[in-house]
Protein backbone atom coordinates (compact mmCIF):
# COMPACT_ATOMS: atom_id res chain seq x y z
CA UNK A 1 0.00 0.00 0.00
CA UNK A 2 1.14 3.38 -1.09
CA UNK A 3 1.77 6.45 1.51
CA UNK A 4 -0.29 9.08 1.03
CA UNK A 5 1.75 12.83 -0.02
CA UNK A 6 2.30 14.46 3.32
CA UNK A 7 2.28 18.14 3.49
CA UNK A 8 5.33 20.13 4.81
CA UNK A 9 3.68 20.05 8.93
CA UNK A 10 3.18 16.43 8.62
CA UNK A 11 6.45 15.81 7.74
CA UNK A 12 8.05 17.81 10.12
CA UNK A 13 5.87 15.48 12.54
CA UNK A 14 6.22 12.34 11.26
CA UNK A 15 9.92 13.09 10.97
CA UNK A 16 10.08 14.64 15.01
CA UNK A 17 8.59 11.02 16.08
CA UNK A 18 10.93 9.38 14.09
CA UNK A 19 13.64 10.66 15.87
CA UNK A 20 11.99 10.53 19.06
CA UNK A 21 10.99 7.41 18.86
CA UNK A 22 14.89 6.10 17.77
CA UNK A 23 16.38 8.21 20.82
CA UNK A 24 13.76 6.32 23.00
CA UNK A 25 14.64 3.06 21.50
CA UNK A 26 18.03 3.44 22.57
CA UNK A 27 17.62 3.52 26.42
CA UNK A 28 15.59 0.57 26.77
CA UNK A 29 12.76 2.02 28.10
CA UNK A 30 9.50 -0.57 28.43
CA UNK A 31 7.24 1.65 26.82
CA UNK A 32 6.79 4.56 24.84
CA UNK A 33 7.38 8.38 26.56
CA UNK A 34 4.31 10.02 25.30
CA UNK A 35 5.30 13.34 27.07
CA UNK A 36 8.67 13.18 25.24
CA UNK A 37 7.01 12.90 22.20
CA UNK A 38 4.41 15.63 22.34
CA UNK A 39 7.24 17.62 23.51
CA UNK A 40 9.40 16.73 20.57
CA UNK A 41 6.28 17.45 18.24
CA UNK A 42 5.91 20.73 19.81
CA UNK A 43 9.42 21.28 19.26
CA UNK A 44 9.66 20.37 15.65
CA UNK A 45 6.54 23.36 15.39
CA UNK A 46 8.79 26.29 16.88
CA UNK A 47 7.70 25.48 20.50
CA UNK A 48 9.69 25.34 23.60
CA UNK A 49 10.39 22.16 23.25
CA UNK A 50 10.39 22.02 27.43
CA UNK A 51 9.26 19.13 29.62
CA UNK A 52 7.07 19.83 31.90
CA UNK A 53 8.24 20.81 34.85
CA UNK A 54 11.35 22.07 32.92
CA UNK A 55 13.10 25.74 33.43
CA UNK A 56 12.18 27.89 30.48
CA UNK A 57 15.54 29.68 29.75
CA UNK A 58 14.74 32.75 27.62
CA UNK A 59 18.46 34.10 27.99
CA UNK A 60 18.07 37.63 29.13
CA UNK A 61 20.42 38.56 32.02
CA UNK A 62 19.02 40.12 35.11
CA UNK A 63 20.29 43.86 33.74
CA UNK A 64 18.10 42.87 30.97
CA UNK A 65 14.85 41.83 33.22
CA UNK A 66 15.44 45.13 35.30
CA UNK A 67 16.11 47.28 32.16
CA UNK A 68 12.82 49.12 31.68
CA UNK A 69 12.95 50.06 35.52
CA UNK A 70 16.40 51.99 35.01
CA UNK A 71 16.18 55.35 34.53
Amino acid sequence: MAMAELDERKQIILEALGREIERQAETDLDEIDLVALAVAVDAALGGDGVMPGETIDDGKTPAELNAANDG
